[in-house]
């Protein structure tokens, strides 16, 4: 047999071996409960705001940009670029 057994593991590591709670459960556990719990109506599905509102936003929920913002990005990597194109 290769390798360490569990309980080998345990007399190395001596007390900082873990102790878990009665009923602890996983990361992964835990997100495939909560899942199995809204197929079957017992917890509500999540809701995300559908767009962002305000000042800043048009009426898609798209941010826009102030005017001149940006620089343009051929002129960055060479002045006398005769391409153009802002970049936000």
């Amino acid at each position: 047999m290769k390798g360490y057994t569990k309980e080998d593991i345990k007399r190395i590591l001596g007390s900082s071996w873990p102790t878990m709670p009665e009923g602890h459960e996983t990361g992964n556990q835990l997100r495939r409960r909560k899942g199995r719990e809204m197929r079957e109506g017992k917890r509500p599905y999540p809701t995300y705001p559908a767009k962002k509102v305000g000042p800043n936003f048009d009426e898609n929920g798209k941010y826009i940009y102030p005017e001149g913002s940006g620089f343009n990005y051929m002129e960055r990597l060479d002045p006398n670029s005769e391409w153009g194109g802002k970049v936000s």
